[in-house]
């Protein structure tokens, strides 16, 4: 058991072995007015909502908050909370210097490009503990305390990033998921009118979501996916028919003819009538 937990240690989450030094743990409860913008230049913040919905501010970026979730707010980036809805937003706030963390600058859980949200539920449970524990121990007047609050604040960190590791690998699977199952229903359904809104309510998630997700899968949004789609439809049909433009167009979910072409050549490069010429080799061709 001792080997185990030597080499457990060695690659541990912290560089060196050291371990943070507690500095606060407090409740905290929040109303709709919240706090000011703020920052702490020395230390490293998590904060626990227990009860209650608010929303965090941290670093020019916006999430709501529920009981269960948590923020990571590294030294110096500039944070503020307020509660959402009548009640208050409760929980638990603390505060770790000397915090290094494996491959993270001093006093940071996680890279500054990371989500500092974790919007973890009842997967928090037993980081809750492990606060609640350390609120009680933070509060023992014995010598002993500051060693016992010292161990306790790596147990809190490190059960908080592996939770933060959980759930960035669920939401990437979930962003893969989601670009998959939105790339497949509009290679089914791409020739039909097809709205962002509308794509997104049979995805079951926000259009504001769908957008985002699918351009990190897909390299475009939605709308511009579809486009290439009719495009390449357009080019196919232009190429190896002998179609006029405009049916070529209805073709291809555009009833104005005029829209459709200025379209195509932004897409292409060239207009549907000198794309024909080109690929057909010919100089005449019905309209």
């Amino acid at each position: 058991m001792q080997d185990f937990i030597a080499q457990g240690m060695t690659g541990g989450s912290f560089e060196d072995n050291r371990l943070p030094v507690l500095i606060y743990i407090c409740p905290l409860e929040l109303n709709a007015a919240g706090q000011e913008m703020h920052s702490h230049p020395g230390y490293a913040e998590l904060m626990l909502v227990r009860t209650g919905k608010g929303v965090v501010n941290v670093d020019g970026r916006q999430e709501t908050l529920s009981a269960g979730d948590f923020v990571l707010c590294g030294a110096g980036e500039p944070h503020s909370y307020h509660s959402v809805g009548e009640e208050p937003m409760t929980g638990v706030s603390c505060g770790f210097a000397r915090l290094m963390c494996r491959g993270m600058e001093e006093n940071s859980f996680i890279a500054h490009s990371d989500q500092p949200v974790v919007h973890a539920g009842g997967g928090s449970a037993a980081l809750d503990t492990l606060l609640s524990v350390l609120e009680k121990a933070a509060l023992d007047p014995s010598t002993a305390s500051e060693e016992v609050c010292s161990y306790l604040s790596a147990a809190v960190v490190t059960v908080a990033l592996r939770i933060h590791r959980t759930a960035a690998e669920q939401a990437e699977q979930a962003h893969y998921e989601l670009g998959v199952r939105t790339r497949m229903y509009l290679d089914r359904h791409y020739l039909e009118p097809l709205t962002l809104d509308g794509i997104a309510q049979v995805m079951g998630v926000s259009k504001y979501h769908l957008d985002r997700v699918f351009a990190e899968s897909a390299g475009c949004s939605p709308v511009q996916y579809i486009i290439r789609r009719r495009m390449a439809r357009a080019q196919t049909l232009l190429a190896s028919t002998d179609q006029t433009i405009r049916h070529v167009a209805a073709q291809c979910g555009y009833s104005n003819y005029n829209y459709f072409t200025e379209l195509f050549r932004r897409t292409v490069g060239m207009t549907p009538r000198d794309y024909r010429k080109v690929v057909q080799g010919r100089t005449g061709h019905r309209n």
